[in-house]
């Protein structure tokens, strides 16, 4: 059986045995869920923090320090942008004190391969590729 085979079967076999879990919708050539795809598409804040986290995948700041020292934005767009990566599982936030959080890139090594394909993929242009 093709490893392909195997995963899928293995990815029934767990759906079919926990209800709460649901298969993520793919897409022809990337894993990036279509909302995150659409979301990186269209929000700069989102996708500079995305390919800031994965050059420096370790990183973990405030929202403030991330604004400031990162990616050169404003806080409040910083925030919203976290907040939307948060909800898709890109970025994971901690509390540290009272109502100060810090934030870091999803340990989650499928999510982070997808997203490198993804942003690999809509940056390089075609002609490069075919090289």
């Amino acid at each position: 059986m093709s490893s392909d085979r195997t995963v899928t079967a293995l990815a029934s076999f767990v759906l079919s045995h926990d209800a709460a879990l649901k298969l993520a919708p793919q897409s022809s050539g990337t894993r990036v869920a279509p909302a995150l795809r659409e979301l990186l598409g269209r929000d700069a804040v989102c996708r500079e923090i995305v390919q800031y986290l994965m050059r420096h995948n370790e990183a973990i700041d405030t929202a403030r320090g991330i604004a400031q020292w990162c990616i050169n934005r404003d806080v409040a767009s910083t925030r919203q942008a976290l907040s939307k990566l948060q909800e898709h599982g890109v970025v994971q936030s901690y509390s540290v004190q009272g109502e100060t959080f810090v934030y870091a890139y999803t340990k989650r090594a499928v999510v982070r391969q997808s997203l490198a394909r993804y942003l690999q993929d809509s940056v390089v242009p075609p002609a490069a590729k075919e090289r």
